[in-house]
């Protein structure tokens, strides 16, 4: 490779976007690549609601970021960036650190939507895409299977992939340790019409048989407008008790605090990124995961924030990083989402919609262990 001197890269986040970059850049001897995350620890948002329900470990659904970055030569810092200045191409870290840069990776992922106008949503709930927080939710799960429960709630509040996944979890936990709806009743609130609200009618039929035969109630059509200690009040005065109430209603861009106003971001905070996932008044800067707004090129559509998503988005940005250095013409966006994949609680309950084609059962499921594998491979 043609690189006259090492250049710095800076990777902000180190989620699926930004350990699928490092992992693609990684053996370049002629970079030097830094790191910065305000986590010691890699989470696997896939894969949560095996640990809330007990099924996984800790070490199943996180990898260490220090121990990855010293063994490809990587530089970790355990910070966070609260200012940015791309004319001068330089962060400045939380604990007043300030890094140069020759090209600078924005992967901070996202954060949980919580609606200011739902009254106390911030008293009685806690955002699952933080690790302290999954695990007081798997705890009071384990308490709530070990009370000899007769009445108890779990209320689910959002009917996306996360909230459907984590619902089933639970239910299927629940049955598997004999205990009936009237012992512990799983419900769903979906303010939408249906759960997987714009989602393919085989995804949403087949989650909806599973939810019944797993026992979980699906309310639709109304919106959570007050939260009170124990129960959900509805848009529609309806009262909705709960022992344990989870928030997945979805998420927005994890802006970095004092981010330039002329930067471009939409209304769910994600920056506004080229065909080649620069900012166009900054070309040494991209943008990945989450936190972009990028175009599937297949369906014209704005790309939903997955994980298949951002390590494709790595994959390209990788490519076209190396490509600026040696002066070569850039990859423009080519990435269309090949599908998804949805765990509905228990051996072989899995289902999906590849390429087109409908898939559920254990393909499926094997499927899904085998993109979870490789990711893994990747931090190992």
């Amino acid at each position: 490779m043609d690189i006259k001197k090492i250049k710095k890269i800076i990777i902000v986040g180190g989620g699926y976007a930004g350990v699928s970059l490092l992992h693609k850049l990684k053996n370049i001897r002629e970079l030097e690549l830094v790191l910065i995350d305000k986590s010691q620890k890699h989470l696997l948002q896939t894969h949560i609601h095996k640990y809330l329900s007990g099924h996984y470990d800790k070490e199943d659904i996180t990898f260490n970021h220090e121990k990855f970055c010293d063994k490809n030569g990587v530089r970790f810092l355990c910070d966070e960036v609260t200012t940015i200045n791309y004319k001068d191409n330089y962060i400045i870290t939380r604990e007043n650190k300030i890094e140069h840069y020759d090209y600078l990776v924005i992967a901070t992922g996202s954060i949980s939507i919580f609606p200011k106008q739902i009254e106390n949503i911030l008293e009685y709930t806690k955002d699952i895409k933080n690790i302290d927080n999954l695990d007081y939710y798997r705890y009071k799960f384990k308490k709530i299977l070990e009370s000899s429960p007769e009445n108890r709630n779990i209320v689910v509040v959002g009917g996306g992939v996360s909230g459907v996944q984590i619902a089933c979890e639970y239910a299927y936990n629940i049955r598997k340790r004999g205990f009936s709806q009237t012992n512990i009743q799983v419900t769903i609130i979906e303010g939408m019409n249906s759960i997987l609200p714009g989602m393919d009618s085989f995804l949403i039929s087949s989650t909806e048989e599973r939810c019944r035969n797993l026992g979980i109630k699906i309310i639709n059509n109304y919106f959570a407008s007050k939260i009170l200690k124990d129960k959900v009040i509805l848009s529609n005065e309806q009262e909705i008790p709960y022992d344990m109430l989870l928030f997945v209603i979805g998420a927005s861009g994890n802006l970095i605090v004092n981010n330039n106003a002329d930067i471009k971001k939409n209304q769910r905070n994600q920056l506004i990124v080229d065909e080649f996932y620069r900012f166009n008044q900054y070309k040494n800067v991209f943008a990945i995961g989450d936190i972009a707004e990028a175009m599937d090129i297949k369906v014209n559509k704005i790309q939903a924030p997955t994980a298949q998503a951002s390590r494709m988005q790595a994959e390209l940005v990788a490519k076209n990083i190396l490509n600026t250095i040696n002066n070569i013409e850039l990859i423009p966006n080519n990435i269309s989402i090949k599908g998804i994949l949805i765990d509905l609680g228990g051996p072989n309950c899995a289902i999906g919609k590849l390429f087109g084609m409908n898939i559920s059962g254990k393909i499926a499921l094997w499927i899904k262990k085998i993109i979870y594998s490789l990711h893994s491979k990747k931090l190992n």
